[in-house]
């Protein structure tokens, strides 16, 4: 057994997209606690488990990992699940941890909230749709929502804070593998963001039973009472 193995099983207890270790923790995680170099290189933190073997034990869980030396603490994100790893790594070492949480906070909150409206109210992404579970886990990632249609075909709903990128498509691929896999026969799928460029349209035609699902964010005032 790899020193390494109970960091993937305590990353997937962790149910949110984007949240923060420090060194310290990790070391209670690590058998025998993080090398030194984790707290000095950033190639130590290079998501790519060809370069460095024990980066898929933190890939395996859907996560890629964003360091920052200065103020010590790991950024995991839930590998493209907010799209904001790229911003998150840009400005990692240059933030403190209480500006970074607050960061990390304020960009799950839209999610959350996405989450919570879509659950209350799966007819409005399609008649008929019932929720089988959120936040599940998997071999390949963690999936924001699971869902049966009203053929009782599984659906992955996925959640994008904003426009959805590239790597989102790649990441619903790789769910809809899986579960065909595990299943038997491919699920459906839905990616519901702010926007789609025209690149995530083309690549998501190649992607049967892909549905995209735009969402607009709406405000109501009413006067408050004295």
């Amino acid at each position: 057994m790899s020193r390494y193995t109970q960091l993937t099983q305590h990353l997937l207890a962790n149910p949110n997209a984007q949240f923060i270790l420090s060194f310290d923790e990790l070391d209670k995680v690590v058998l025998g606690g993080l090398p030194a170099s984790a707290r000095q290189y950033h190639a130590w933190w290079a998501n790519n488990a060809a370069s460095q073997p024990h980066a898929r034990y933190w890939l395996d869980a859907g996560l890629r990992a964003s360091p920052n030396f200065k103020n010590g603490f790991v950024v995991f994100t839930n590998d493209a699940a907010l799209e904001t790893s790229e911003l998150a790594a840009s400005v990692v070492d240059e933030s403190t941890q209480q500006e970074l949480t607050e960061y990390v906070e304020s960009s799950l909150s839209l999610e959350r909230d996405l989450e919570d409206q879509i659950v209350s109210h799966l007819d409005v992404l399609e008649p008929g749709l019932t929720l089988v579970s959120r936040q599940e886990s998997s071999d390949v990632g963690r999936l924001d929502l699971l869902a049966r249609d009203a053929e009782g075909r599984t659906v992955i709903i996925e959640l994008k804070a904003g426009e959805a990128k590239d790597s989102s498509i790649g990441q619903i691929a790789r769910y809809i593998g899986w579960y065909a896999d595990k299943e038997g026969k491919p699920p459906r799928a839905m990616l519901v963001a702010s926007g789609f460029a025209e690149p995530v349209r083309w690549a998501a035609r190649g992607i049967p039973g892909l549905k995209l699902v735009t969402y607009r964010v709406q405000f109501a005032f009413e006067e408050a009472t004295v």
